[in-house]
């Protein structure tokens, strides 16, 4: 368009003005589509973009100024295009300011940039508001599958065996007037309150976490007597630290529910947890005996629900390792809380 514009004036000389033109538009399409749009306008930057549009016309007035110099001085164009050059050059190379001129000045440029612009600003738009549109399909999804993980956490996070050697042995306790029975029938209750009701909350407190432990290892001692030697070590420097509830139980309960029954020797768990500068750091281990699972066998699913919970809930900002070698299974892990991220 501009250069059938240019060529209706002089065929021959008008040329210059139309490179002066394609010039100027590259550099002021180029650095305000993939800069200035990006970096000022979208995050809302206005003052800027405004100096901005200041100094793209001013920067496309001076072009056109020596471009009709260097036309003038170096080619020899016909009247109507030497007189129109001859005004821009009487105006000066500041008359894109004067008030005299500026409205042709104006025109001109809004008719070079106008339209590139304005495609681009809207595709930028567009483009944010599809981004956003992904960013809000992304967290419902990430939402719906936080809600999937704690529904099928619930439904493996204690081991039924569990519950039933645990009221056996109260039963046990109480049929022989046992004072142990009431103190364990209240670990018990306090073991459902906590899965039941706090288990749900985004974070707990760290304290919560160890007494549900607690409750639990004395609870398992009740089966085992003085069979299996268990360690318990819960240290915290700050108990109001919050965390994600349940994830250290799965562990702990795995240890008992495979160590002492499998393993070849003399039975020993060992859990030891510590809380320090906004780190945890787990270390759960048992004698084990690895034996062949039977055909169909669907096991783990805690701990890969654990897994899961980590990922979702400490993305980058966990560790965890689990071996199994020379007849210990250990567990390791390191979270640093601060770091947590709610989805």
């Amino acid at each position: 368009m501009q250069f059938i514009s240019y060529q209706r004036i002089d065929i021959d000389n008008s040329w210059i003005l139309f490179v002066k033109d394609v010039f100027s538009l590259l550099t002021i399409f180029y650095v305000t589509a993939y800069i200035i749009i990006p970096r000022w306008f979208i995050p809302g930057k206005f003052v800027l973009c405004i100096l901005w549009l200041l100094f793209i016309y001013a920067w496309w007035s001076f072009l056109s100024y020596f471009a009709a110099l260097l036309t003038l001085k170096y080619l020899t164009p016909d009247v109507r295009l030497s007189s129109y050059l001859e005004i821009i050059l009487s105006q000066g190379i500041f008359g894109a300011f004067r008030l005299s001129s500026i409205s042709d000045y104006l025109l001109d440029f809004i008719f070079l940039v106008a339209l590139p612009l304005t495609v681009k600003i809207v595709q930028a738009f567009m483009s944010v508001r599809n981004s956003k549109m992904k960013l809000e399909l992304k967290n419902s999804a990430l939402e719906l599958n936080n809600v999937q993980l704690e529904l099928a956490f619930l439904k493996y996070q204690i081991n039924p065996h569990f519950l039933l050697n645990t009221l056996y042995s109260i039963y046990v306790l109480v049929s022989d007037h046992d004072e142990r029975g009431g103190e364990s029938m209240m670990r018990l209750s306090s073991i459902m309150v906590y899965l039941l009701h706090e288990s749900n909350q985004p974070r707990i407190e760290i304290s919560r976490e160890f007494q549900l432990l607690k409750d639990y290892v004395e609870l398992e001692k009740l089966r085992y007597s003085e069979t299996v030697q268990i360690n318990l070590n819960l240290v915290a420097e700050d108990e109001n630290s919050m965390i994600v509830p349940l994830i250290f139980f799965p562990f702990v309960e795995n240890a008992f529910k495979h160590g002492p029954r499998l393993s070849s020797s003399a039975g020993w768990i060992s859990v030891d947890i510590k809380v320090t500068d906004d780190k945890v750091y787990m270390h759960v281990a048992n004698a084990y005996r690895e034996l062949s699972k039977p055909e169909n066998y669907i096991g783990g699913l805690g701990i890969e629900n654990v897994k899961k919970r980590l990922e979702l809930h400490y993305p980058h900002n966990h560790n965890l390792e689990i071996k199994s070698q020379e007849g210990v299974f250990s567990v390791n892990l390191v979270v640093i809380l601060h770091s947590e991220t709610e989805p």
